[in-house]
């Protein structure tokens, strides 16, 4: 029974090889033992040789090892089934097959393609597919099957060539672009235009998916990648192009954050460690950019919530920076010249009533206020503030602007103060007549007399008593009045008023206003003549003397509202010189010099300066005045002495802010409309004289 199964079986195996040759399966047991070890003598073709021995295996395993290679020997390489849709389909069953058997049954039997293999080609194939697929599919299979062996399908002219895959591209593959290119077999070459990445970019992304040596080039400057493969791996290669050549700017989330006192730089690298840009978490998800030129600090993102989280950061490390590094700050002034509040907050930091050493950078100079006015002086140290804080102050005068080099914490204690200074200044209008009254025999007293005694019912109040008031040489009396004009009314209705001038001007408080009218009139004031040469001409030395009315008033307004006014009053004349020999004229002068202290809208009068003039006058018949000894029966001489006194009415009144000086400008408008004549007084005034 034993000897008869055995026969059974090797009958069985018979059918199943190939007629006339010797199956694969046979060359593979021949020689060899149950266990895979060979066999002894010469007679290996004979069936008790192979399974008849003293050790006998049972035929169950025999049968099974064997049955397992004879099914993968004896499957077909290719089975074709027709699909559902009624399309040819292909099964593969290529196991361990040579390239050369593989690309028979498929490019030469299946596909019925034209080919040649290059000499340099080796290796097996081994491909299995569960169902039938079609055929575009059986080309990629055996595409990726010979990639796997280092060999590629290229084109060559009608037919197709299997080469190399390092020679692959020496074959000439055709170049196209996706749009363009053709479905069929073979290495091929697709130029893609990038939109939004850099090409470089690309190729670092497409290197670790992608196959070796399928992505050619990469250009930046025209921005394109040129990629190789066949149609699978192109298509694979398009399809992470399309996933991350994508408008990046438009998901990127941006904020520019300015800085008060930090420095942006420090700040960069202060957030950069927070949030871990270098090695972190954060490395590529979050940028910070430094911007010296605007202050600030730049965010960039690609997660919308880290703007929140990093402008909190930005906030806190700004408010606690290093209040000891020093800084440069720039304050603009609005209201003063820069000169002035420099000097002024020097000797505020230095604690000195004159300014302190001035502190100035190398190629910039101090300033320094004196009597004389501003003046530069050379550069010195920085002042050391009661805190032990160095501070630079310079006066930058075209800008009107300071520039301070301190802490970040010590410039914001000068800001404080320098807001306080800053402040927009009180201006004061000052209207004022300065007008000459003629003393006659009611007036020979003087003005003052005349209404203290001349029976007038005038307010007049005496600034020694009712006001606060000084009296200087040169200026008799002073006294306030509510209006200057029902005054001058009184004095012309029993003398003659002369109105020199009623100028009427604004000015800053703690500021020199100064009115002049009249001329330069030149005055000798040194001559020489040289003494070695005969007949040397005589050398003048001439200085401009301003003449005329010249009014000096310096404003100065308290908190309670009244005004203490610094006021010089000089009114000259020029007369020729009869004194003396000298040829230059002689100037008369009646100046008045004094401070005062007034309330707003309060009218004062100063006065007191009396001049006494001569003249005299000739008359005689003409030709009989001119014979001598009785030509003085018929001349006649006069002289005259004219007395008059020099009278200032000065009324100032305190403009705080736009609405005071609104209000005063109006008023003073009304004033001038008021002396104007109407279009009726100036048309009855026609028709007069035309009749």
């Amino acid at each position: 029974m034993k000897y008869l199964l055995v026969l059974i079986a090797a009958v069985l195996l018979l059918q199943g090889c190939q007629g006339g040759g010797q199956s694969r399966f046979d060359s593979l047991l021949e020689g060899v033992d149950a266990s895979g070890k060979p066999l002894p003598g010469k007679n290996r073709g004979n069936s008790r040789t192979l399974f008849g021995s003293g050790n006998s295996q049972p035929a169950t395993d025999v049968v099974s090892e064997g049955s397992g290679t004879f099914v993968s020997s004896r499957a077909p390489a290719i089975a074709t089934e027709t699909r559902a849709n009624g399309q040819a389909g292909y099964r593969l069953n290529l196991a361990d097959a040579p390239i050369a058997a593989a690309a028979k049954n498929v490019l030469g039997d299946t596909l019925g393609l034209t080919y040649s293999i290059d000499s340099n080609v080796r290796g097996n194939i081994t491909l299995q597919t569960s169902g039938a697929v079609n055929r575009e599919t059986l080309i990629e299979v055996f595409e990726t099957a010979l990639a796997a062996n280092g060999a590629s399908l290229v084109r060559s002219g009608a037919g197709y060539q299997i080469v190399p895959i390092g020679s692959a591209l020496a074959s000439t593959p055709s170049i196209s672009v996706p749009s363009v290119s053709s479905n069929s077999p073979g290495l091929k070459i697709q130029v893609i235009e990038l939109n939004y990445i850099s090409a470089a970019e690309m190729q670092n992304i497409l290197s670790p998916i992608s196959r070796e040596g399928s992505i050619l080039r990469a250009d930046d400057a025209r921005n394109y990648i040129m990629i190789a493969g066949t149609n699978s791996d192109l298509a694979a290669m398009r399809e992470a192009i399309s996933v991350f050549d994508v408008d990046w700017m438009r998901g990127m989330s941006v904020a520019l954050h300015p800085l008060k006192t930090s420095q942006p730089g420090e700040v960069a690298k202060e957030l950069e460690t927070i949030f871990g840009v270098t090695d972190g978490p954060g490395a590529k998800v979050i940028r910070f950019v430094p911007n010296e030129r605007l202050k600030s600090v730049l965010v960039i993102t690609s997660r919308p919530q880290y703007l929140a989280r990093a402008a909190r950061w930005i906030d806190k490390l700004d408010r606690i920076a290093n209040s000891n590094e020093e800084q440069l700050f720039v304050y603009n002034i609005q209201n003063r010249p820069a000169k002035e509040m420099a000097a002024v907050l020097q000797s505020v930091l230095s604690g000195k009533s004159d300014g302190g050493e001035n502190s100035v950078s190398p190629d910039l100079s101090a300033v320094e206020v004196s009597e004389e006015g501003v003046s530069e002086q050379p550069p010195g140290g920085s002042i050391a503030t009661a805190s032990g804080t160095a501070v630079s102050v310079v006066a930058d005068e075209e800008n009107n602007a300071l520039l301070i080099s301190t802490t970040a914490r010590e410039y914001r204690r000068i800001e404080q103060i320098l807001v306080q200074l800053d402040v927009l200044p009180t201006q004061v209008f000052l209207e004022a007549v300065i007008a000459e009254v003629s003393l006659n025999d009611e007036l020979k007293f003087g003005v003052r007399w005349f209404f203290e005694h001349g029976g007038f019912s005038l307010r007049l109040s005496d600034l020694a008593s009712g006001f606060t008031g000084a009296t200087f040489p040169g200026l008799g009396w002073s006294f306030a009045t509510n209006d200057f004009q029902v005054t001058l009314n009184a004095l012309s209705s029993v003398t003659d008023v002369k109105v020199i001038s009623s100028p009427n001007l604004v000015a800053l408080n703690n500021q020199q206003a100064i009115l002049q009218i009249g001329d330069q009139v030149p005055i000798v004031t040194q001559t020489s003549t040289g003494t070695t040469a005969p007949g040397a001409p005589v050398i003048s030395t001439v200085e401009l003397k301003d003449t005329g009315i010249i009014l000096t008033m310096t404003p100065r307004v308290n908190t309670s509202g009244r005004i203490l006014l610094d006021i010089e009053q000089e009114v000259s004349n020029v007369v020729r010189t009869t004194t003396s020999g000298i040829d230059s004229p002689t100037i008369q002068q009646r100046k008045v010099a004094t401070r005062v202290v007034v309330n707003d809208g309060e009218a004062i009068a100063l006065g007191g300066l009396i001049q006494e003039r001569e003249t005299a006058t000739r008359g005689q018949v003409p030709i009989l005045g001119e014979v001598p000894v009785f030509g003085n029966l018929f001349r006649n001489k006069t002289s005259r002495t004219e007395r008059t006194e020099l009278i200032i009415f000065i009324r100032p009144r305190i403009i705080r802010n736009v609405a005071e000086a609104r209000a005063v400008t109006d008023e003073f408008r009304r004033k001038l409309d008021f002396h104007q004549p109407s279009f009726q007084e100036k048309a009855a005034k026609e028709l007069k004289r035309l009749q």
